[in-house]
This record gives structure tokens, C-alpha cells and sequence, in this order.
């Protein structure tokens, strides 16, 4: 089949342009291609290379903690165990990390707590979580122990192992002080009544087994000593009426560490007394010194069994060398010094009241306590038109605590206590 012409003649045109079309563009493909080569290779696109990158360790605790999460006692599951781990990880906890929120978990909770100063309830709630699980968390810190081995502790020590008995004596209820280190009255008085309480030797010095039981685990807490009854009829005490030598009043004070300076004197250093009647004491002396009368001083107190066993066979010496015989020093001693048993002084509601350098008969003091005792619970034990009752002769510095409801009721009838207890 023969091709006409004129179609001929559009192919040979149509080549003849694609022709020219090719002459025009291809250098300036070839341009732009080698342009995007040489690019490339200046250039090489990136590729993530590992060994080149900074390796990050992600912290597990560093997490905000879940809000409003409250652990506690009986809570179970992954909130619990991952606060386990991080109590154990900081000292405070030493149990099973199981995720189960039991005591141990509570109580080292309350340690966390206390030592970061929060409310110590062993609850985890937000406020716990949120410092548990940052960089303020401190690794536990125990309370140190202190040796009680090395010596002991006595008033007028200053120092820290004064200030941790202090703290000891008040967490068991037997101070009420300021925790200062300063071994002064008001803690001889609180070691004083945790030996009393504690069956130990009542000196007031923290020694070995002073200091052994109070650090002890099962260490006795404070207990309320019976308080002074004024409804209660007074004890009475003399030759028909004696005391077990093993008897002891239950709150002993030592005079110096209760009553100022500046109301009276205490002679002794030793001196002791009814908590009740050493307060009625200091009122009534600083009651005298704002009427003007002063200078006074307390020479005697509270006397065990053994004390005035000593006062009386030493009376007793006296006398036999002076050339008396021994029942006659005797019976002269009984009329100034009561028999073992037999004394006020066992009760810790008798003093004996003077005034330095002098005979406290006559005295000013002497007159306006005869006048004035009764109003503030005391008596003048023995009188001189009681003597035939009481068996004592006179002693107008001898006081005896009973209270106003009975001393004031004495004074109105002119009564001495054998008579007001119907045992004249």
C-alpha cells in the first residue's frame, strides 16, 4: 500500500522538530543532572548512627507521682511496690517489695515522713509521693544511740548525751522540760521519779543502770503518782502509830530543785518532801516575804527508816557521854528525837523551819509562822499544852502538811492531830 504524499511529508516535519527540540534541551538536562551529582556528593544525605549518640539512662523514679494517690494500710498493687522499692533503695524500708501496703510499709513511711519533716502519719498520700520520688528524697539517717557505758550523768553536766536522756525521759512522760542539755533541777527531778518509778536507787544520778533501763525497748512509761487528797484524813505517825521501815512516800522532791532561792535557804542538798506540801511551802514563804518577813530556812524533810535510826543512836551516844546511862540516854532521847518508825518526818509533810544563825524561837519568823502556817495546810505539829498527848515537847519549828480543810478546822478547835483523829 502505497503512502500518499502529503503524510509523508507531516512524518519527515514531526522528526524534524523532535530533532530540533532534542538540539535544545539536552544540554541543559545534562547541565542540571551533573549539578544534582555534584551536590550530592558534597552533601551525602544523613543516616542515623548509633555509636555516634550520647547514651541516656532513663531514671525510673524520676516520675510525677500519680495524683491524688493515697497509700495506705490494706492498699494493694503497682503503686505500693514501686514505693517499697524506693524506701528500700533510700534505707527506710528493709521488708518484701510484694505491693502490699501492711505496717512495715506504714512505718517506714512515718520515718520518711519525720525525717523530711512532713506530717508523720505513715499515710503516702500526694505530698509524700511527690519529695519520695525526687531529688530532695534523703537516704535514711537512724538516730544515733547514745553510750551509756563510758560514765554517768549528774546535775550541772551540759552536753549532747544530757540532751537525748532529756528527750528519752520525755517521750516516756517523765519530763515536761525543755530539751536543752543542761542537767539542771527540773531533770534531777524527772531521773529522780523514773528510778522511783522504776525500783532503782532514787539519787537523781543517770549512772549504768539508770541510763540501761531508761534506753531499754520495754522501758516503763510514767505513771501518775497518787496525788495529795485534802478530803482524805491526815496519816498519823508517832510511838502508837509507826511505819514499815521499808515505807516511802510515792512523790519525793528534792527542796533545792523546786523552791527558788530567793523564798528560802535549803540547808541541805538532799533535802526531800511531798510534791504537794514542798509547793504549799514555797506559797507560804513567798506570802511571808511580801508581808515583809524574810530570811527563812528549811533544815530537815522527809527521813527514810535507816536516817533516823542514825539521828537517834547518835542522840543516844551524845547523852551516854555526857555520862548517862544507856536507858536513861535513851529515854531522854525519845523526848527530842522520834524512835525509827515513829517519826513525822517518814511522811515527807514535816520540816523543820529556821533561820540561819540563830535560835528560831522569838524570832519573827517564828511568830508570824506560828500565826500564819494553818492558812496555807500547815500545823505546828507539836505544842507546848500538847505535850502529855503528843509525847514530844514543844517545837515550834516543826511544821506538818495537812491541808486547810483540816489544819484551819484544827486551829478553830485548838486541836492537835492525835486529838482531831480521835486517838488522843
Amino acid at each position: 500500500m502505497r503512502i500518499p504524499k502529503i503524510t509523508t511529508i507531516l512524518m519527515i516535519a514531526l522528526i524534524v522538530a523532535l530533532v530540533i527540540v532534542v538540539a535544545v534541551l539536552a544540554p541543559r538536562t545534562i547541565s542540571d543532572y551533573n549539578t544534582l551529582q555534584t551536590e550530592r556528593s558534597a552533601t551525602p544525605t544523613p543516616t542515623a548512627n548509633v555509636q555516634s549518640m550520647m547514651s541516656v539512662t532513663i531514671d525510673p523514679y524520676n516520675t510525677p507521682a500519680p495524683t491524688a494517690v493515697l497509700l495506705k494500710i490494706g492498699i494493694k498493687g503497682d503503686g505500693v511496690k514501686k514505693a517499697q522499692q524506693r524506701l528500700k533503695d533510700l534505707g527506710y524500708y528493709s521488708g518484701e517489695v510484694d505491693g502490699a501496703y501492711g505496717t512495715g510499709t506504714a512505718e517506714s513511711v512515718k520515718a520518711f515522713q519525720e525525717q523530711h519533716e512532713l506530717e508523720s502519719d505513715g499515710v503516702a498520700g500526694e505530698n509524700t509521693l511527690n519529695v519520695l520520688y525526687s531529688d530532695l528524697a534523703q537516704t535514711f539517717v537512724p538516730t544515733p544511740t547514745p553510750d551509756i557505758t563510758p560514765s554517768s550523768l549528774s546535775k550541772g553536766d551540759k552536753n549532747e548525751t544530757v540532751s537525748l536522756m532529756q528527750a528519752r525521759l520525755k517521750e516516756l512522760g517523765y519530763y515536761s522540760g525543755a530539751v536543752d542539755g543542761d542537767f539542771g533541777g527540773g531533770t534531777q527531778e524527772s531521773v529522780r521519779l523514773f528510778q522511783r518509778q522504776n525500783g532503782l536507787d532514787v539519787d537523781g544520778i543517770a549512772a549504768q543502770m539508770t541510763l540501761a533501763a531508761l534506753y531499754a525497748a520495754d522501758a516503763k512509761k510514767a505513771s501518775e503518782p497518787k496525788a495529795f487528797d485534802p478530803s482524805e484524813l491526815p496519816i498519823l505517825v508517832n510511838s502508837k502509830n509507826t511505819v514499815d521501815k521499808d515505807y516511802m512516800p510515792e512523790d519525793l522532791v528534792t527542796l533545792k530543785n523546786v523552791i527558788p532561792s530567793s523564798a528560802a535557804n535549803i540547808k541541805g542538798n538532799a533535802i526531800e518532801g511531798d510534791r504537794t506540801a514542798v509547793a504549799a511551802l514555797q506559797t507560804m514563804f513567798e506570802a511571808a516575804i511580801g508581808e515583809g518577813i524574810s530570811d527563812w530556812q528549811v533544815s530537815a524533810g522527809y527521813r527514810s527508816f535507816k536516817y533516823q535510826q542514825t539521828l537517834f543512836d547518835q542522840q543516844v551516844a551524845e547523852y551516854q557521854s555526857e555520862g548517862m546511862s544507856k536507858s536513861r540516854a535513851t529515854s531522854a532521847t525519845k523526848l527530842t528525837v522520834a524512835d525509827p518508825g515513829a517519826s513525822e518526818h517518814h511522811t515527807g509533810l514535816a520540816f523543820d523551819i529556821t533561820v540561819a544563825g540563830t535560835t528560831f524561837k522569838g524570832t519573827k519568823q517564828q511568830i508570824w509562822l506560828t500565826k500564819n502556817c494553818w492558812d496555807y495546810g500547815f500545823i505546828i505539829r507539836y505544842q507546848e499544852d500538847k505535850e502529855d498527848i503528843t509525847g514530844i515537847i514543844a517545837e515550834c519549828w516543826h511544821v506538818r502538811y495537812v491541808g486547810t480543810e483540816h489544819s484551819l478546822t484544827m486551829l478553830d478547835k485548838n486541836q492537835c492531830l492525835e486529838e482531831y483523829l480521835g486517838q488522843a
